[in-house]
């Protein structure tokens, strides 16, 4: 505070204000008593200016700022009775015996003790108010100083903080942008699968079930013929509704659509098609990714035996408490590749459970292959109370 080292400026000021205060006291001494000017004049009104200049910087710059507390103001008490009666003690010693043994009286100055000590007195009493003056104009002028210089900070801060905000909110924007184009892209590659999975509808089997319809229209009934073409149209007209855009659909339409597509491969086929399904449960209050029972049953069916009657294709589905089960059961064909789909145009049940995990994304299903030896199980399972 007041005890720090004053600057330069500080300093030149102060002795500026000294030197005017001392041409001011030495002009109306002059004036008033009429003092020609000499060398005893000016050298005593310096050493009287030095008692004054030491008793207000003892003051302001030592006693004040340590004694200046409730606990220590005895010690401030005592601390101005000493620097004031060193202060008396001083003018004294320079009236009645330096200036009088350097011989440096002023013409006519006789002063009396009593004279010499109470206007000592009253003058260090002056030097003392304005040492408390000066320590206090200069204690707010600091303690201003601080605030400005806190508000500063504490402005700077708020920058600081304002321009991370301005930063956190770009990288939220940036983050919710960022969010907002996975989530098109995602629905977007969802809708693709989709498209693409309807597409995997085994071409063949759309040419022999035409050949075959084309060969009952020869050998059968027109009614007959006639109920293999309305029975082919629902399944396409399904297959290719823009409902399949959707990322579920209802569960007894699938589950129609895979029996009226096990239907038709028994009407090609045959003797040469043998298959078991049974079926347990209410399927029309809840819904499931499409066309992911229809790619079960065909990579069965493709990948597959089903001409023997002792080891028929087994498809289970069942509907019990909100668990929802689909269980295909085929014999294996030692000719081919198996259901995982590598080196053949089958869709795979890895691909498959990327599908539901962009659909499910918190979980509740699971799909799982099992090679048994000579058969292949896999087993599609929904927990509707998780998803």
């Amino acid at each position: 505070m007041v005890r720090k080292i004053l600057s330069n400026e500080v300093v030149r000021t102060h002795v500026i204000i000294w030197v005017i205060y001392t041409l001011y006291y030495s002009s109306l001494i002059k004036y008033f008593y009429d003092v020609p000017l000499s060398i005893a004049f000016i050298l005593q009104i310096i050493l009287y200016r030095l008692a004054d200049i030491l008793l207000f910087y003892v003051n302001a710059f030592f006693i004040l700022p340590n004694f200046l507390f409730v606990r220590k103001l005895p010690l401030l008490l005592l601390s101005f009775i000493f620097v004031v009666f060193c202060y008396v003690s001083y003018a004294y010693a320079l009236e009645f015996h330096i200036f009088k043994f350097l011989s440096i009286t002023i013409p006519d100055d006789n002063p009396e003790f009593i004279q010499v000590i109470s206007q000592s007195v009253l003058t260090g009493s002056y030097f003392v108010i304005f040492s408390l003056g000066y320590y206090f104009s200069q204690k707010v002028i600091y303690q201003q100083k601080e605030i400005a210089q806190k508000d500063t900070e504490i402005a700077n801060q708020k920058a600081v903080v304002a321009e991370q905000q301005v930063v956190l909110i770009k990288k939220e924007k940036e983050l919710a942008e960022e969010r907002e184009k996975n989530a098109i892209l995602a629905k977007e590659k969802a809708q693709a699968e989709m498209a693409f999975l309807r597409a995997q509808i085994n071409p063949h089997f759309l040419y022999n079930t035409l050949n075959m319809i084309h060969s009952k229209a020869i050998t059968s009934t027109k009614e007959v013929v006639s109920q293999l073409i309305i029975d082919f149209s629902k399944l396409m007209q399904y297959a290719t509704s823009t409902k399949m855009q959707e990322d579920t659909v209802d569960l007894d339409g699938e589950i129609d659509f895979v029996k009226g597509y096990l239907k038709m491969f028994k009407e090609r086929n045959q003797q040469n098609a043998h298959i078991d399904y049974e079926e347990e449960g209410y399927f029309g209050s809840d819904r499931v990714v499409p066309m992911v029972l229809i790619t079960i049953i065909e990579n069965a069916l493709k990948h597959g035996l089903v001409d023997n009657p002792d080891n028929p294709l087994v498809v289970r589905v069942s509907l019990i408490d909100d668990f929802f089960i689909f269980m295909v059961r085929n014999l294996k064909n030692p000719y081919k590749n198996d259901i995982s789909g590598k080196g053949n145009t089958g869709i795979g049940v890895p691909n498959i459970i990327k599908r539901l995990a962009a659909v499910y994304k918190k979980g509740g299903f699971t799909l799982e292959s099992e090679d048994l030896g000579d058969d292949y199980v896999v087993t599609f399972t929904v927990n509707y109370k998780l998803i």
